[in-house]
């Protein structure tokens, strides 16, 4: 008998997950029990699929008892998104779990009852998280501890990141192998420095992490560091690069490496955050037309002429009312107007469709929904894309009549 995981070590919670066993040919159905995050989530009967000359073949997809188990969750925000303004990594237990599924074969004896062994087949551990692929060829080995290759964050936008000095950026990778990370700061004169971050973790964590990386949450912040420290200031610089890998007496990258380039603060920018569709955070700040909006509704109702009957100098008066406003709402918004690039409008695309955005005010996470859209994102004529939509926050009743 054999216990295997179909396809891999880690799944993706919005696609079937397969588990196949295959257990004697006496065995007619099968109990299982699956396991998420360590503890049992449910318990099913299997029938079998398929059969060959010497096994029953049951082939189970158990997707159903892990998305309930996953953020992004409605009450709560995700780890993904850690304090604004400092330099944290935060190991993110909500946004993966373990799976493993036990199976007890089901028999009929003699008397043809039907009688549930007590001796149990174990399949073996994987890994899930919230991964999305619509639209790309890849697959989560792209995102985990790579044989040759880097392995890649889990964000849709690669490329290097235009920010300001007061920006906070975030990166979610999954952990395996990797125990630092490592900033190479360049200075505006073109000379450089190197920084490494210990990650306080084992190198063979099967877990989800999320740094932060940005201007506001590294320069002037403190670490357990390996090599080097953080600079005071951003001043100096003019762009830094990061990665995630091993340390073990010097610094091994195992990640790929982003840049970020350090641009001065202005006031025509918004900085957003959101659930990406690999299961990470995703930031970024949107520089162009800001503008605060507010859309008004309620219903008008037209009441019948008011007229005193009882007689008196007046029949009606000019403050009776005739027309009112009843359940009245507000709902604010945020317009935002910019010009981005190709990839850039690609990568802002996956915000609209995210269960949970955030948008930077007062040095606070205010929840937001980005109003449904469709928009373009790439031109082939030109580099850059013209995009605008509004980012909305939630209505509140001022007035019920």
């Amino acid at each position: 008998m054999s216990y295997t995981i179909n396809p891999d070590t880690v799944n993706s919670s919005l696609y079937p997950i397969m588990f196949r066993n295959e257990d004697s040919t006496a065995t007619v159905q099968q109990k299982i029990e699956v396991y998420v995050g360590g503890s049992l989530s449910g318990t099913f009967k299997a029938a079998k699929t398929s059969s060959n000359s010497s096994a029953n073949i049951f082939d189970t997809n158990v997707q159903s008892f892990v998305q309930s188990e996953l953020a992004p969750l409605v009450a709560s925000k995700t780890t993904v998104f850690p304090s604004l303004g400092e330099f944290t990594i935060v190991e993110n237990t909500d946004v993966i779990k373990s799976l493993y599924c036990k199976a007890f074969a089901e028999t009929l004896n003699s008397s043809g009852f039907l009688i549930t062994s007590t001796s149990q087949q174990l399949s073996s551990t994987s890994y899930v998280i919230p991964a999305s692929f619509y639209g790309y060829n890849y697959n989560l080995a792209d995102f985990y501890q790579p044989s040759s290759n880097d392995f890649k964050f889990l964000t849709a936008l690669h490329g290097q990141r235009e920010i300001n000095e007061n920006t906070n950026l975030y990166l979610s990778f999954l952990g395996k192998g990797n125990n630092a990370t490592e900033f190479e700061f360049w200075t505006n004169s073109g000379t450089s420095s190197v920084t490494v971050v210990d990650m306080v973790n084992a190198t063979a964590n099967n877990s989800l992490y999320t740094i932060s990386y940005g201007a506001a949450n590294v320069f002037g912040s403190t670490a357990i560091f390996h090599v080097g420290n953080f600079p005071t200031s951003s001043t100096a610089y003019d762009y830094y690069k990061v990665s995630v890998g091993r340390y073990d007496g010097s610094y091994t990258r195992l990640s790929e490496q982003i840049t970020i380039n350090l641009n001065p603060d202005c006031s025509d920018n918004v900085e957003v955050h959101w659930f990406g569709i690999y299961g990470g955070a995703e930031s970024f700040v949107f520089k162009g037309l800001i503008e605060d909006e507010k859309k008004i509704e309620g219903q008008l109702i037209n009441l019948n002429q008011k007229w005193n009957v009882a007689g008196g100098l007046n029949k009606a008066y000019s403050y009776d009312k005739q027309l009112i406003r009843s359940e009245t709402r507000v709902a604010k918004s945020i317009k935002v107007t910019a010009s981005v690039t190709n990839d850039e409008a690609e990568y802002i695309s996956t915000m609209i469709s995210s269960p949970e955005v955030y948008v930077i005010l007062d040095s606070k996470y205010v929840s937001v929904v980005v109003e449904n859209q469709t928009m373009t994102t790439s031109n082939n004529r030109t580099p850059f894309v013209d995009i605008s939509f509004n980012l909305i926050f939630a209505d509140k009743p001022i007035s019920l009549i």
